[in-house]
């Protein structure tokens, strides 16, 4: 027990003077390609359950739920019951399938070009623009980030500078504070596919 306690703030300094993980720009721009390519031929193609699905499955492989998650409930988490939890668990990836449908599906002229990747802090910033009917290109960005294991994954999706993590978190907190959980599962149940 002695060995361990002595052993632990050694182990620990040095895990701590370890340079961290490299970013790898081809893995963040690769989890981006695979996002423009399922979303696109989701949101352009037929309608039906079948795009759907294309979308969500999409979705579920390049986005990073815990964070999400983290980030929209903050200290409002313990609001909510477990069950109420397990709830926003399983309405989160159709709630951001569907959120990314409106934003993305109406107005399509053609296939998001990546221009760029970047190091943000600790994540790395995958830049496209949305080619749109009226002629100007939507600018959009993916923060992603190294889960080792769990590869690369979007943890915020920002739109013309605006991040739909904070846009959601304010929403989410608003609906929390007037009507509760409920609230907030109802307005998930509604607006997920």
């Amino acid at each position: 027990m002695r060995l361990a306690l002595l052993i632990a703030p050694i182990l620990a300094l040095t895990l701590a003077a370890l340079p961290a993980r490299a970013a790898d720009p081809d893995a963040a721009r690769a989890t981006a390609e695979r996002l423009v390519d399922g979303a696109h031929a989701a949101l352009t193609g037929d309608e039906g359950d079948a795009a759907i699905t294309e979308l969500k499955s999409t979705i579920d492989e390049a986005f990073a739920f815990d964070v999400w998650e983290r980030f929209l409930l903050g200290s409002n988490a313990e609001k909510l019951s477990e069950e109420e939890r397990e709830e926003f668990r399983t309405l989160l990836p159709g709630f951001l399938a569907q959120l990314y449908r409106d934003q993305f599906g109406k107005g399509l002229a053609g296939k998001p070009e990546i221009k760029d990747v970047s190091n943000v802090r600790r994540d790395l910033l995958v830049r496209a623009a949305i080619p749109r009917a009226n002629g100007k290109n939507l600018p959009v960005d993916w923060r992603i980030r190294d889960f080792g294991d769990r590869g690369h994954l979007v943890i915020d999706v920002m739109v013309g500078g605006a991040s739909f993590l904070i846009l959601k978190r304010d929403e989410f907190t608003a609906l929390l504070e007037s009507g509760g959980p409920a609230a907030l599962l109802g307005h998930m149940r509604e607006n997920s596919i």
